[in-house]
């Protein structure tokens, strides 16, 4: 019988040898790396010595050997394994522990004894279908032949003999045609004995492809920063903070930012003297836009000139403007002798003048040693075999990440739809959040189909930039009680970008640019990661729905259309959306129609950007800068298209309304919650058909409905519309918003379903409240607002304002997010009455501050009361077959309003409500009209 040797394969290898997938998600937890160049090392019985290079950013490495007979010495990046004589029979054995910051990595150490054996330094091997290049160590001490399969073959000049005992040995795994895996064994057997050792190499098959890794491929040369200088900084956040390798400190300038000269602020770094570097990458904070960088000069100190003395040159100035994703600034030349760069920082983000503040300054040099893409490819993004490229050309190339992409082009079965795209610049939404004075919209419209996992090596590969900055961004949205919006970015520059992602996630590009209608698209191949895929309204038939989300890997898919951007589980639309371009019809319908109503058609300033609409684990919904947001408990409705244009669609439209918003103008102090809604109510009543809330929503306190409520704690009360009943109801505050679009909208059709040029009363109103200056306090923009609408409506408000008490005296302190003070003094409400006389407009011929979603016909009509019977019972009352009225106010005896209703949710033949106050002798019910007129209504 054979005697087969089997290798003891240790813990620290198995993972190795499987691509180390379950050490990948716990060091990506830490910044420290630990990598050792050999796991296994085996010696023969005479005494001897290894060298074992190892790789780390940690301080300080230990390592410790299990066995006296094996001794380690540690020095700087070399492990020294030494191993006394044996004269033994058998073969021992011994671990060697090294640990870096909580890292811990195995050595193997075997030697041989007297007895015959032969000792594999690796067994076991798994290989790409492209083919590999493949070494072991054989160290024995009889001899031996070696049979390969007829799919392995000898790589010329492939062994080296050392110490007489051990040689390395050297194959190439050809490439595998079949879609099939095939697994072989490489035999290493005793010349006339029956000793044998086997090395059992597996090759994937054609398959799918799968990126594989970059071993081999070097990294350009990281420059280290020795010190540091700063002109301004914060205590606690000196320029230190800046090059610590912690994106999570940062350096910033003085808090303190109003005196004359804060800026220009100058941040210099330090290098060994003598370094040479082609570029640096700024890395700004990760949280929030205070001080990142917008104009720099960049100066270097080096002796590169005919004095060979350290002089100071400007090299470059730049623009950041304000960005928070990492830029890469490449030096016009490279930059050789360096002894220091410094930033001249002239402005940056934030309050006041702003600040400066950086997260990482880093600073490289190309590495020479890179490979040449122009061996396999036509160009640097790699997207394209050289013409008439051989097996051969591809077997030969030495690295085996490339020949996997050129064998899988060669065979036509590269997915290059989401890992090859041209993406087209866009206008950073912060322009247009200035000009219309909104919140910004995306900063994910270049979405890249691309899945992303911790600590993943990934190479993404970038053709011309002309001249612009790109970058990408990982988001991972998948944090439990939390919200993951934000991300890591990475600069990329023209050619191979080799970076590790500093969390899992989903990939996009970032390319703003102001000259985005110019602007040539930029070529970029990722050619790492997995392929998520997304939908796109613009490139896949909706017949593509279900094919692209049955092949998503990622826990989210993105859902892209001409205005709207979802990024939400894959397993929601999988189990609630079974038509994803129907879904996204209707979400594109929403940002669409807002738009409209702001009058951006009209006025030819529709947004650039779409609308970003994210899940969530904490809070309900929200809106802010860049993105609105979703618990996932939302979903199940807000992933359904029949809901979403029923019963859900009050929640996007009111979040996207959010951002809409157009400040200060119309959104002043105390109606943040309420002047968005004036697209909710659009979208759910005008766009969608649904009945309104503000009609049929019951308020089970006999009021009846929102109208009701507001007509008697604002207008029969006579309060201001900033402060009335006991919670100033932000529904209630909405009503004479929404009212103004019933009857300039609904009633004379001045709203933009109705008008050939997408115009109407509040496009104009949106318009003039951008193109004009700001007022200053929350008091003269609310009264101001009465003029616009006045000026617009080309009507005399007056009266339907000063009932909703936006012309009442008020003095009180808001809480609207903060809170703050709203003043309306007599002075000023004089001031408006006398602008909005001035305009010469008549009163409107109707009772507008009566108007509501169920009268919106009468108010065409402007039918008389006809009176049908009534009944009361204590302070409730019943009107039956009363036609044609508007609502119904209760009067004191001095003539006081004391309640008003419409009595009604939906339209009826009979209205009834209660009033809180108890009747009294000298109360009487009117009815009145649409124009204002009243009949007594007797009981």
């Amino acid at each position: 019988m054979k005697k087969h040797l089997i290798l003891m394969i240790s813990a620290a290898i198995i993972p190795l040898l499987l691509y180390a997938c379950s050490a990948e998600e716990e060091r990506a937890l830490t910044s420290t790396t630990l990598e050792v160049a050999q796991s296994a090392i085996d010696f023969k019985s005479d005494a001897g010595t290894r060298d074992i290079a190892i790789v780390t950013n940690a301080d300080h490495w230990t390592a410790r050997s299990d066995k006296d007979w094996c001794s380690v010495a540690v020095n700087e990046s070399t492990l020294t394994v030494n191993v006394s004589g044996y004269d033994g029979k058998e073969t021992r054995e011994a671990v060697i522990k090294v640990t870096a910051d909580g890292l811990a990595e195995t050595v193997n150490v075997r030697q041989l004894g007297s007895e015959p054996a032969i000792l594999i330094s690796q067994q076991i091997f798994t290989v790409e279908a492209s083919g590999s290049d493949i070494a072991f160590d054989v160290t024995t001490n009889v001899s031996v032949t070696i049979t390969l399969p007829e799919w392995i073959k000898e790589k010329p000049a492939g062994t080296r003999a050392s110490e007489m005992v051990t040689t390395t040995h050297n194959y190439i795994v050809t490439a595998n045609p079949e879609d099939s895996e095939r697994t072989g064994n490489i035999t290493v057997k005793e010349v006339g004995g029956e000793l044998e050792a086997l090395v059992s190499v597996t090759q994937k098959g054609l398959g799918e492809y799968e990126s594989g890794n970059l071993e081999g491929i070097k990294d350009d040369i990281k420059v280290p920063v020795e010190s540091g200088e700063a002109s301004s900084f914060q205590g606690g956040s000196n320029i230190d903070k800046s090059f610590d390798g912690d994106m999570s400190t940062i350096y910033h300038s003085n808090w303190n930012n109003a005196g004359d000269h804060y800026f220009p602020i100058t941040l210099t770094y330090n290098f060994a003297a003598g370094s040479d570097m082609d570029y640096l990458i700024y890395y700004p904070r990760t949280s929030g836009p205070n001080g990142n960088f917008k104009e720099v000069e960049i100066r270097v100190k080096s002796n590169a000139n005919t004095r060979g003395t350290d002089e100071w040159n400007t090299v470059m100035t730049k623009n950041f403007g304000g960005t928070n994703a990492a830029v890469r600034v490449n030096f016009p030349k490279a930059q050789i002798g360096v002894t220091s760069v410094q930033f001249i920082v002239k402005s940056g983000s934030g309050d006041g003048q702003g600040f400066a503040a950086c997260a990482e300054m880093e600073f490289y040099k190309k590495n020479p040693d890179a490979f040449d893409p122009l061996t396999l490819f036509t160009d640097g993004t790699c997207s394209e075999l050289k013409p008439g490229l051989t097996d051969e050309e591809i077997e030969n190339c030495p690295y085996s990440f490339y020949k996997n992409i050129a064998y899988y082009m060669k065979q036509g079965k590269y997915p290059a739809e989401f890992r090859i795209q041209e993406y087209k610049a866009w206008p950073h939404p912060d322009a247009q959040s200035e000009t219309h004075k909104t919140s910004p919209y995306s900063l994910r419209d270049n979405p890249t189909g691309i899945s992303v996992k911790d600590g993943e090596q990934l190479m993404i590969f970038v053709g011309d930039t002309h001249g612009q900055t790109v970058s990408a961004v990982i988001q991972n949205l998948d944090v439990p009680g939390g919200d993951g919006f934000g991300g890591t970015s990475y600069p990329l520059s023209e050619g191979a970008n080799k970076i590790t992602a500093r969390n899992k996630g989903l990939m996009y590009i970032l390319y703003h640019t102001p000259d985005y209608e110019t602007a040539q698209p930029v070529k970029i191949h990722i050619a790492s990661g997995q392929v998520n895929g997304y939908f796109d309204v613009a490139k896949h038939q909706a017949s593509d729905w279900n094919k692209l989300l049955s092949n998503a890997v990622d826990k989210y898919f993105d859902v892209v259309g001409h205005y709207a951007h979802l990024t939400f589980p894959t397993e929601r639309f999988r189990t609630h959306t079974p038509d994803g371009k129907a879904l996204i019809d209707a979400y594109d319908q929403i940002v669409n129609s807002e738009m409209e109503l702001m009058g951006l058609y009209k006025y030819n300033k529709l947004f650039k950007n779409r609308m970003y609409l994210h899940v969530m684990y904490t809070s309900y919904m929200y809106a802010t800068s860049y993105h609105t947001a979703y618990n996932d408990g939302t979903l199940a409705e807000l992933c359904n298209v029949d809901k979403l244009k029923t019963s859900a669609c009050w929640g996007p439209a009111h979040e996207i309304g959010h951002c809409n918003q157009t400040r200060p103008g119309l959104k002043w102090l105390g109606t943040t919650e309420v002047t968005n809604n004036i697209m909710s109510e659009y979208i759910q009543t005008t766009i969608f058909g649904q009945p309104s809330r503000l009609q049929t929503e019951d308020m089970g306190d006999g009021s009846r409905n929102r109208y009701s409520k507001a007509w008697t704690q604002i207008i029969a009360a006579g309060a201001p519309h900033g402060n009335f009943g006991s919670d100033s109801d932000v529904f209630c505050k909405l009503v004479p918003f929404w009212q103004l679009e019933l009857y300039f909208g609904k009633v004379l059709g001045r709203t933009p379903l109705q008008q050939s040029d997408k115009g109407g009363f509040y496009p104009d109103v949106y318009e003039y409240i951008r193109t004009h200056d700001n007022l200053r306090t929350a008091g003269e923009q609310q009264t101001e607002f009465v003029y616009i609408c006045s000026l617009i409506a080309k009507a005399n408000l007056l009266d339907f304002f000063t009932k909703w008490g936006f012309l009442t005296p008020v003095d009180i302190t808001v809480d609207d997010y903060g809170t703050g003070k709203l003043t309306v003094t007599q002075a000023r409400i004089d001031e408006i009455r006398s602008r909005v006389e001035a305009l010469g407009y008549p009163k409107p011929d109707v009772a507008l501050e009566y108007i509501t979603d169920n009268s919106v016909e009468l108010y065409k009509d402007k039918l008389g009361i006809v009176a049908g019977t009534a009944t009361r019972s204590g302070s409730t009352f019943t009107m039956t077959n009363w036609k044609n009225v508007a609502a119904y106010e209760v009067v004191d005896e001095t003539g006081k309003k004391v309640c008003i209703s419409d009595g009604l949710l939906a339209p009826s033949g009979t209205a009834t409500f209660t009033m809180k106050t108890a009747w009294k002798d000298g109360f009487k019910v009117y009815a009145v009209s649409a124009t204002g007129a009243r009949t007594a209504v007797t009981f």
